[in-house]
């Protein structure tokens, strides 16, 4: 199915790999926007699942379906695909197992344009089966976006910032992982990246989760069904928790003794940043240690 000839607001690109059941939910969080100007390109890496026939169970106009051929084993390539076929004046991006309160494009748009940036991120709520594990927001003082991540599914850009700055790599051939890589790229382009003061994302990741070995009702669900019936308190509760979590961790400012471990990590990163991650020897290096974490994360979230 082809999109509308009048072209939408905003692109939201959903990248999924044999997930349907928490695709449900990101879907459904996606129709609860009070921002309603938008397409949705679903985009499978090579599913195959019943991704196809959730979708289309919607019956809502504005989402569309595409199955990728190959695997491409990142979300890099439906990413790819869905900016090749995106209409929208902006791009969002939300993971195939992440939620969206119902603010969130609403919000975004408003900062995106009365601020000129070229990409705008609000909080997200990062959770783990035990709770709330962080939240990611502005990059801490002296940082910027090429040394401080935020997730995609926070992620609303101009359509065309992607392609100015090279696309999505391929992830095989990374020494960081595809979403960084590229927030890097953009950073050092000169583009304007800017925080927009909002909690509108939870993020589920999946290593936390194994979510594809989870058997039973997601863990996504409960979490959808408090910011359905009551999302202001839920958000409340939310930014709650975030500032005891925050107080927690502030509570540790005073000296600790350094493990090896932490003096190991320190000097790798005096090394990086005196030497480049992108020169050799240190870039091979820094390729195959980040393709045995994929590895081991791909152990993590279930699959083989």
């Amino acid at each position: 199915m082809a999109p509308a000839t009048n072209s939408p607001r905003v692109t939201v690109i959903i990248a999924t790999y044999n997930s349907s059941k928490t695709l449900t939910l990101a879907l459904q969080s996606l129709l609860a926007q009070d921002f309603t100007d938008f397409e949705a390109w679903v985009v499978g890496d090579a599913c195959t699942d019943d991704s196809a026939q959730v979708v289309a169970s919607f019956g809502d106009e504005r989402l569309y379906w595409t199955n990728l051929p190959q695997n491409s084993g990142s979300q890099g390539g439906p990413n790819n695909e869905g900016l090749r076929r995106a209409l929208g004046e902006y791009v969002a991006y939300l993971g195939h197992d992440d939620l969206w309160f119902p603010w969130h494009l609403s919000g975004l748009v408003a900062h995106i344009e009365n601020s000129q940036a070229d990409l705008v991120h609000p909080l997200s709520a990062v959770h783990k089966p035990e709770g709330l594990a962080a939240v990611v927001g502005p990059p801490g003082e002296g940082k910027n976006y090429a040394e401080h991540f935020v997730f995609p599914s926070s992620w609303l850009h101009r359509r065309d910032l992607v392609q100015e700055c090279g696309g999505w790599r391929d992830a095989s051939k990374l020494s960081v992982a595809v979403d960084f890589d590229l927030q890097r790229r953009i950073c050092y382009a000169g583009k304007r990246i800017e925080y927009c003061p909002q909690l509108s994302v939870l993020k589920f990741p999946s290593p936390y989760w194994r979510i594809y070995a989870w058997q039973g009702v997601p863990p996504q669900q409960e979490y959808l069904q408090r910011m359905r019936e009551t999302p202001q308190a839920f958000h409340q509760q939310q930014l709650l928790e975030i500032a005891t979590l925050c107080a927690r961790q502030s509570a540790q400012w005073y000296p600790m003794r350094r493990t090896l471990g932490d003096m190991t990590l320190r000097m790798r990163r005096k090394l990086i940043k005196l030497y480049g991650r992108d020169r050799a020897p240190l870039r091979q290096l820094l390729v195959w240690e980040f393709q045995r974490q994929r590895r081991m994360a791909r152990k993590k979230r279930g699959l083989s």
